[in-house]
C-alpha cells in the first residue's frame, strides 16, 4: 500500500525512509507489514505523502452513511422473530458508546 503510492508520487521507499526519519530497513519492515509503525511515524508519512489519514482508515460521513444503509437493508430482510434481538443488540451498543 505505502509502496504503491510511493511509486505514483516518484518517491522510492529508501528517499521516503530517509524523509521521515526512519531507517531503510524499519520502512521495509513496515512496508512488508511484518511491522506497525508508530502512530508519529505513520503521521510522518501521511505528510509526507500528502494524504488524508480520514481516507486512510475509511472515516467519512459518506462511508458511514453507505454502512448505516447496508444495514438498514440487512435488517430489512431479517426474518421478523429476529428483529427483538437486534433490536436489544443495537440498545447495547448506544448504552456502551
Amino acid at each position: 500500500m505505502l509502496f504503491e503510492t510511493n511509486i505514483s508520487r516518484g518517491i522510492s521507499q529508501e528517499q521516503l525512509s530517509e524523509m521521515i526519519y526512519l531507517s531503510p530497513r524499519q520502512m521495509s519492515i513496515i512496508e512488508t507489514g511484518n511491522s506497525y509503525p508508530s502512530l508519529d511515524t505513520f503521521v510522518r508519512i501521511a505528510e509526507k505523502l500528502e494524504f488524508d489519514i480520514n481516507e486512510f482508515f475509511n472515516i467519512g460521513s459518506k462511508k458511514q452513511d453507505r454502512k448505516r444503509e447496508e444495514v438498514i437493508e440487512q435488517i430489512k430482510t431479517v426474518d421478523t422473530k429476529h428483529l427483538p434481538l437486534i433490536s436489544d443488540l443495537i440498545t447495547a451498543v448506544e448504552k456502551n458508546s
